[in-house]
């Protein structure tokens, strides 16, 4: 089929082709969400009656959601003493979250994508937090980690979802007690990771699980864990929706 263009010119998309130097250097990334099977909603409508429309405290969900979180230990080799938490409202609800409960002050972000900018909005315009620092790069190339004095976290996507450029998470050096909060919603089940150098990866599974949007999922380190205990005991207020 043809399209008509702005010029009023035919256009067939067969001959629209993207230039080469726009094209990902791995072949294999695609920037988009997965396709949704039709046997993974066959299988969602067989478990009716007794899962859809229930309660999220009777034993068909709480299993459901054992059974992730089991899987997810298995499949990401969890470290003794992370933690699966995971939570509804897609990447952005978790930022919301790590706002609250994660972030004591200041972080440092490395923004080189949607993903980190969005995240290092989020914290700048938090009041309760200090200032931030944002390091940003060019279209097509990553931002790194600095250690810097007075730094309580370091949050960067593991991938950028545009481009594809892709970081390996490590510690950052003679950052004492931060944590490192690494975005891995275009990465998770696709790029290798060592958890131990991380305190929260956090994604959506709507990319590599092939599974819909709308949920977060967090592997958290001991760390990460005993912040949240800390801050939510410090009088913080946080709204009700994002309490553990």
């Amino acid at each position: 089929m043809a399209y008509s263009s702005a010029l009023g010119t035919s256009i067939d998309p067969a001959d629209i082709s993207i230039p080469a130097g726009l094209l990902p250097h791995d072949g294999r990334f695609g920037s988009g969400p997965s396709k949704v099977r039709a046997e993974q909603l066959d299988a969602l409508v067989a478990l009716n009656p007794g899962y859809l429309g229930t309660s999220h405290r009777q034993s068909p969900v709480k299993k459901h959601v054992a059974h992730l979180r089991s899987g997810l230990r298995e499949l990401f080799a969890l470290p003794d003493g992370y933690e699966v938490i995971l939570g509804n409202g897609g990447s952005t609800a978790f930022w919301d979250a790590a706002t609250f409960g994660l972030i004591e002050q200041s972080a440092q972000f490395a923004s080189f994508g949607e993903f980190g900018a969005k995240f290092a909005s989020a914290a700048s315009a938090a009041p309760h937090l200090g200032p931030q620092t944002v390091r940003k790069s060019e279209p097509g190339s990553a931002a790194y980690f600095e250690t810097q004095t007075g730094i309580d976290a370091y949050c960067s996507p593991h991938n950028e979802t545009s481009t594809g450029v892709a970081i390996s998470p490590t510690r950052v050096p003679n950052s004492g007690d931060a944590l490192i909060l690494i975005d891995a919603t275009s990465a998770a089940a696709a790029l290798p990771v060592d958890l131990s150098q991380v305190d929260a990866y956090y994604f959506g599974p709507q990319k590599a699980f092939g599974a819909d949007g709308g949920l977060w999922v967090a592997l958290m380190s001991p760390a990460a864990l005993e912040r949240i205990a800390r801050i939510n005991a410090s009088g913080r207020w946080t709204p009700a929706s994002l309490q553990h």
